[in-house]
């Protein structure tokens, strides 16, 4: 039998599971590209609560995925754009992250919260866009079989290491 989940909204009072497993999940991806106090950086910076209570003050959103025990498994994270897009439109939104945690990989629950957040943000704008890592081949297929094509490569900061990067706009 396939593993259940359920997808809610997280709000300021989630901010400590994100951090949490937004710092796990991001360590299982990558953490294998950086030196460690560049990844201590980033992560202290990017995946504190403070970060998260913050992305809601700026209107931004986020879902939790959870296992019928209520642990965390996966999180998704919206809002307005802070990308680096050359001549930012009025109404640009942008996904901002999408992780499963590794033992809950492959259910399909990524595309659940993908779906959540694109419904999410086309509510709220004109225009959506992401950024993926240039080497991460898997979700740069699944960002293109919903409509994101490349418009960009930049520089993405993780300490003091930088990654290159794909900025992706929805069509």
């Amino acid at each position: 039998m396939a593993p259940r989940f359920t997808i809610r909204p997280a709000g300021p009072a989630d901010a400590e599971t994100l951090a949490k497993v937004g710092a796990e999940t991001f360590r299982q991806t990558f953490a294998h590209l950086y030196d460690p106090k560049d990844l201590a950086t980033f992560l202290a910076k990017s995946h504190s609560p403070g970060a998260y209570r913050q992305l809601f003050e700026d209107g931004g959103a986020a879902w939790l995925a959870e296992t019928e025990a209520g642990e965390a498994a996966g999180y998704a994270v919206a809002g307005p754009c802070t990308l680096p897009v050359d001549d930012m439109p009025d109404s640009a939104g942008e996904l901002g992250r999408l992780y499963v945690d590794e033992p809950h990989q492959g259910h399909g629950l990524g595309i659940d919260m993908l779906e959540i957040a694109l419904s999410w943000l086309e509510e709220r704008y004109d225009q959506l866009y992401l950024s993926v890592f240039s080497e991460n081949l898997g979700a740069q297929k699944l960002y293109a079989r919903y409509g994101f094509r490349k418009i960009k490569e930049y520089d993405y900061m993780v300490g003091d290491h930088a990654d290159h990067e794909f900025l992706y706009q929805r069509f």
